[in-house]
């Protein structure tokens, strides 16, 4: 069965200690959208609202982990008319 495309993806990257990278990639794999981009990486690629709110955990739970930087870019599909 084919899998639609995704709403929407985050790709986040989180720069600090260890801790804020792992505290990022838990939440983001509980999400159950996450896919590893690489070291300090995560993607999460679904539904628009899920994608969001996972979004503002991830960004939560890095920064309460000691994150000082983290870049996150936003790509929807666009339509085609």
């Amino acid at each position: 069965m084919p899998v639609p495309p995704a709403e929407l993806t985050a790709e986040i990257t989180v720069a600090g200690p260890d801790a804020a990278c792992a505290a990022a990639r838990d939440v983001a794999g509980a999400s159950g959208m996450a896919l590893d981009a690489g070291p300090g990486e995560t993607m999460l690629s679904g539904a628009r609202a899920a994608v969001l709110e996972a979004l503002d955990a991830v960004v939560r739970a890095a920064l309460d982990a000691g994150a000082h930087q983290l870049d996150v870019r936003l790509e929807a599909p666009s339509e085609s008319r």
